[in-house]
């Protein structure tokens, strides 16, 4: 039969090796979740930071769609305002006669003073005096 003594050492060292064996992995499992919550959490801080930039991001795309559409409303409306004048002054040329090149030669029209238009109307009403 086997001696008490060297059973006990067998249990002892049995007991050991489980205490020590299980002890190493509860402190390997502890790193590996410690680093990794760590990577975690700097991963939910860069999630948080991208969601923040696109919600910015977003707004500033919006606002500047309404710019845009106020820009392109005013453009159209400039346009048919300058269509207008441009048709206005196309009657006003048949109107007192400004329809060929002499005459234009003759009586330069400058838009920026619009009583020029009205004092060459009178001018040729009045026999050119």
């Amino acid at each position: 039969m086997t001696d008490s003594s060297s059973l006990l050492e067998v249990a002892a060292s049995a007991t050991g090796v489980g205490v020590s064996g299980g002890a190493g992995f509860f402190a390997l499992k502890w790193v590996f979740e410690y680093f990794g919550g760590r990577m975690d959490k700097r991963a939910a801080a860069l999630d948080a930071g991208t969601e923040r930039l696109l919600e910015r991001l977003e707004k500033r795309v919006d606002e500047l769609t309404k710019r845009v559409q106020t820009v392109e409303k005013e453009l159209a409306d400039c346009q048919s305002k300058h269509a207008e004048s441009e048709a206005k002054a196309a009657r006003l040329e048949a109107l007192i006669g400004l329809t060929t090149p002499g005459m234009r030669a003759a009586f330069p029209l400058d838009p920026t003073m619009p009583n020029d238009l009205a004092i060459m109307a009178a001018k040729l009403e009045g026999g050119g005096k």
